[in-house]
């Protein structure tokens, strides 16, 4: 007897997928991947630790959820990354590109990863603590026809996926950073102003969450502590940032309106004309105006972007959030090499959006294994030539197995094969074997049929031309 027995459990936030799920998410990373090649972006990978130093610092509250990892073997901490965004900055300080060695990546550069990150958050419907993360970022170049194409891949992406009810919302931190000269908060001392400024932002994010009125009670909170950056606002600069968040009417009305609230406030009025510029790009593009919406609340809660932010939200799942989201980051790239770079990308949750499709209903897990034939054995003293079949059938792209059940009574094997979700079954018998044939049972139609064994190549390809 097993002492010591260990309860088969999983920690919180992290997520087992079983073939139909693995199946089902896979179809999304290929869709996913399929529409980003389409736009020229390349498919490279970073590593799944990182120095810590190399990811904390960016993020206030990410920074608070880094998984830190105890390594004997570095002298360095070393961590998880929370996202995609900082090692690619990384990537990018340490592979500069040389003209003479032709070496290194040559700007611009669109880049997409995928894989796994990490967050010591608090799990929750649709939040995990380990995640996938498809990213798309474009580094190089300041113009907005990145930003747009960025926004253009992303409604593409989702209307590849099969999801027609979602809103890309768009705004820009330099229209934040202006709310910030507008309610005096720049005129406090500079570093002060600084983390303000950016406590600010993650209140003003945390809006569909939490509510408009707890989201400005949230500005007015008093600092508790030296290192506590409460806005502290005062009652009329509170007023001016509900004002600026009931701006309604179309985009173009929202950014008009917008001018008048920031009139001669240099950053605000930069960002008003970055928006403008997308709209502008994305309806040259063809894309339809009703999926992009100005909405002023959006600030991300990430530190480092910069300019234009978006995120995507599922219409009828709200309660997910932000599924698919991004922005632009200018400086990201300085803390690494005192120099700034441009960038702009996007990262879709991929397990998030599984979640919220699924809880819709919108998963089709019809698919339950990648075996597309099971050869059952019937026939004694026959295994060497069931191995056979089974080898040429993978020989010309047929994914097959032979039944390895202990039982191998016909029902018994016919059962399993049916129960595995395999499409078709080949059935081979001592009169099979002897004439050179064999039986093929589509397990969908019923319909079954006896064909030469060298005519599999043809049956199989028939299927495919169909």
């Amino acid at each position: 007897m097993v002492e010591n027995i260990v309860k088969p459990e999983r920690p919180g936030g992290f997520l087992d997928f079983l073939p139909p799920d693995y199946l089902a998410r896979e179809k999304m990373l290929k869709i996913i991947e399929k529409t980003f090649r389409s736009f020229g972006f390349d498919p490279i990978e970073t590593p799944k630790i990182e120095f810590l130093k190399t990811l904390s610092g960016e993020t206030s509250d990410t920074g608070k959820n880094i998984f830190h990892i105890r390594s004997a073997n570095d002298d360095e901490p070393l961590a998880m990354p929370f996202d995609h965004t900082v090692p690619f900055a990384r990537l990018l300080a340490a592979n500069p590109y040389d003209a003479k060695k032709k070496t290194g990546i040559r700007l611009p550069w669109r880049r997409m990863v995928v894989g796994p990150v990490f967050r010591s958050d608090t799990p929750q419907s649709g939040r995990y603590r380990q995640f996938y993360q498809f990213d798309a970022d474009i580094a190089g170049t300041s113009s907005m026809l990145a930003d747009a194409e960025i926004v253009a891949m992303m409604f593409l992406t989702m209307e590849a996926l099969g999801v027609n009810r979602f809103k890309i919302r768009l705004n820009n931190r330099k229209i934040l950073n202006g709310l910030a000269v507008l309610t005096d908060i720049r005129d406090r001392e500079q570093v002060c102003a600084d983390d303000i400024t950016k406590e600010m932002m993650r209140i003003l994010d945390k809006l569909d969450k939490i509510g408009l009125e707890q989201m400005l009670s949230q500005l007015r909170s008093e600092p508790e502590t030296p290192f506590d950056y409460a806005p502290s606002l005062s009652e009329e600069a509170v007023e001016k940032i509900r004002a600026f968040l009931s701006i309604e009417g179309s985009n173009e009305q929202k950014l008009e309106l917008c001018k008048n609230v920031f009139k001669d406030i240099k950053i605000a009025e930069e960002g008003i004309c970055e928006l403008e510029q997308i709209l502008q790009y994305l309806n040259g593009m063809g894309m339809p105006p009703e999926f992009f919406e100005i909405d002023f609340s959006i600030a991300r809660g990430l530190d480092y972007y910069t300019g234009p932010v978006m995120e995507t939200i599922l219409l009828d799942a709200p309660e997910f959030g932000s599924i698919f989201s991004g922005g632009r980051f200018n400086n990201l790239v300085s803390r690494f090499t005192g120099k700034e770079l441009p960038a702009v990308g996007t990262s879709i949750g991929v397990d998030r959006l599984f979640a919220a499709l699924d809880h819709l209903g919108a998963i089709d897990r019809s698919e339950q294994t990648v075996t597309k034939v099971m050869i059952i054995r019937i026939a004694k003293n026959h295994d060497l030539d069931y191995l056979k079949i089974a080898s040429d059938l993978r020989k010309i792209g047929v994914n097959a197995e032979v039944c390895l059940v202990d039982d191998t009574t016909f029902k018994s094997q016919f059962n399993f094969a049916i129960s595995k979700g395999v499409e078709f079954v080949i059935i081979c018998g001592e009169n099979e074997f002897e004439q050179e044939t064999v039986r093929i049972k589509n397990l969908q139609t019923r319909k079954q049929e006896e064909i030469s064994k060298d005519k599999l190549w043809n049956y199989f390809k028939s299927l495919e031309d169909k």
